[in-house]
């Protein structure tokens, strides 16, 4: 098992957005921030794994003011990739500028949006 210490926080950032990429406790957290337009969404697709490593993916989207549906196609391609590899996949988030355009492509089944972390933790816990 990787462990928080063991992996060291990777930095990634560009105009107006950036992203923070960790493990915690098996589970692959990635912390996006700002903007993310047609630019920044093809540079988060060369960031974000290509292929499921962890298991289970959850994108921190707190501090994200703006994303658009090129965005969302990266998020949901990783989505479908954990999914197909029995992996979960979990957005956190409760900006509308990240919780409507999820909510108004139906994409919730596919990408769950959670409040907080915890919500996360709690509901895999569950399953």
């Amino acid at each position: 098992m990787t462990t928080d210490a063991a992996r060291p926080r990777q930095r990634h950032s560009g105009d107006g957005w950036s992203l923070e990429a960790h493990d915690s406790g098996g589970t692959g957290v990635y912390t996006l921030r700002g903007e993310f337009d047609f630019a920044a969404s093809a540079k988060l697709a060369e960031l974000l794994p290509a292929e499921p490593g962890p298991a289970r993916v959850v994108v921190d989207m707190t501090e994200v003011a703006y994303c658009d549906s090129s965005c969302l196609q990266v998020l949901l391609r990783l989505a479908r990739g954990l999914r197909a590899a029995g992996g979960r996949f979990a957005v956190v988030s409760a900006s509308p500028a990240v919780t409507r355009p999820i909510g108004l492509l139906g994409l919730g089944d596919v990408m769950p949006v959670y409040p907080a972390h915890e919500s996360v933790e709690a509901s895999w816990g569950a399953a």
